[in-house]
């Protein structure tokens, strides 16, 4: 069922609400944001965006972030679903993934996102084997990088074998959960493109204060996701000529060789980097 914009707001992109199935006995709901602007250049590209912990798939920022990513050509799905874990987030954002690749709006790749819990998620999915050649970016809204003010304690263990280009999106006043200078050095154990965007004077909801409380407004930041995200849409994806972003372009591959041999005998290390190998080495 499509959804009409509020009096004096700005027209708003059509959403179709869909049901999916994930297993025999259960389903989800989303939404499908159709793409306003014709692009042939971005047309088999999708992003999917989910939610935090608690949270559901009409979030403030995600909803609004999904209409301006439809306004300039790219097909969006919002999706709901309360994962009991990351494991299990990551299974169902996959079949999400597959359904959607599934049906006929001609996807080829698509950019993963997801705020808090979700962008955990969506991390982890990126270094799911059967999907790393589909999913060209991943987009991480208000990552929660440690526990409450305890910066010792990251979150960083699906860091270490991403091979799409990330960005991540967080509040200069998110410090609980992501505190600037640990989140600069964390990041660095991506072997990928990496983009970094502080939100000025954001916290965890990752939307800035507005001048009014009725004000309709739609944060600056989302310029520079709308412009990630369309760059990226623009070409296909090939994980085994992925580069990072430091000088002199390093490939991704041989990043993960040499932390593959550094890894010694650990067998959640090994276990990374062989499966992202295994992606690498696929023709």
């Amino acid at each position: 069922m499509a959804k009409s914009a509020s009096p004096g707001s700005p027209k708003l992109p059509s959403e179709v609400e869909e049901t999916i199935e994930i297993s025999d006995d259960k389903t989800i709901n989303a939404v499908v944001v159709a793409s306003v602007k014709e692009d042939s250049k971005t047309a088999t590209t999708a992003v999917i965006i989910t939610h935090g912990a608690g949270g559901d798939l009409h979030e403030e920022q995600i909803t609004l972030l999904s209409y301006e990513l439809a306004k300039q050509g790219l097909l969006c799905v919002r999706f709901t679903y309360k994962a009991p874990n990351l494991k299990k987030g990551a299974e169902v954002y996959g079949k999400v993934v597959n359904w959607l690749l599934a049906q006929d709006y001609g996807i080829k790749q698509v950019i993963v996102g997801g705020r808090s819990m979700g962008a955990r998620v969506v991390l982890e999915l990126a270094s799911d084997e059967e999907l790393k050649s589909t999913i060209c970016g991943a987009l991480c809204l208000s990552y929660p990088l440690h526990k409450d003010k305890s910066a010792s304690d990251l979150r960083t263990t699906a860091f270490q074998a991403v091979l799409a280009p990330v960005l991540f999106a967080c509040g200069t006043k998110d410090h609980a959960i992501c505190q600037q200078e640990v989140m600069k050095k964390a990041i660095k154990s991506i072997p990928s493109k990496v983009e970094m965007k502080w939100i000025e004077g954001a916290n965890h909801s990752g939307m800035p204060k507005r001048k009014r409380q009725d004000a309709f407004e739609i944060p600056d930041y989302f310029h520079s996701v709308v412009a990630w995200a369309c760059e990226l849409a623009k070409q296909p994806f090939k994980p085994e000529l992925a580069t990072n972003n430091e000088p002199g372009k390093q490939p991704v591959a041989a990043i993960l060789a040499k932390r593959r041999r550094d890894a010694g005998d650990d067998p959640v290390a090994k276990r990374q980097y062989d499966t992202a190998a295994k992606v690498l080495c696929r023709k």
